[in-house]
């Protein structure tokens, strides 16, 4: 069975608070990476969790560089059809400008990726794991059972 991506909510982006909260779950570390918008900082580097600082490359996609080892889907690409262009009567209205796309490259719906994109520009840590089979079951009940929100198998 293909690897598949867990994704959950922390409260809190403290690196020694995420490191005892992963310790506890039992999840391998390798496999997982913790998405946040705080700036680096010496605790980070010295994590044994892998932080992946999001701001500082907002809009990119999270390819193999970052996401590497973990499985993790890459960038497929945008939607747009060359050619095509809007006769002004779209759902623009509905765009949220001011979220940024921290998650450019995880295959994920839409909905739940605004989601955990604003749970990002809230100051909370969003933590993306790779599983495969039935380990999916067992990360995601490891997760919520850490305290991770909105834990979601995709």
């Amino acid at each position: 069975m293909a690897n598949r991506i867990v994704i959950g909510v922390l409260g809190t982006c403290d690196p020694s608070q995420i490191e005892r909260t992963i310790s506890a779950s039992g999840i391998d570390r390798a496999q997982l990476r913790v998405l946040t918008a705080e700036d680096p900082t010496k605790a980070h580097e010295e994590s044994s969790i892998s932080f992946v600082h999001v701001a500082e490359m907002a809009n990119e996609s999270l390819d193999e560089d970052i996401m590497r080892g973990t499985g993790v889907l890459a960038d497929f690409g945008g939607t747009s059809v060359p050619g095509m262009q809007s006769d002004g009567g779209d759902f623009s209205v509905f765009d949220h400008p001011d979220v940024v796309d921290y998650l450019h490259g995880i295959d994920i719906p839409s909905g739940d990726e605004e989601y955990f994109n604003e749970a990002i520009d809230d100051g909370r840590c969003v933590v993306v794991c790779t599983c495969d089979g039935t380990a999916c079951d067992a990360t995601v009940q490891a997760l919520q059972k850490a305290g991770l929100a909105n834990v979601r198998t995709y």
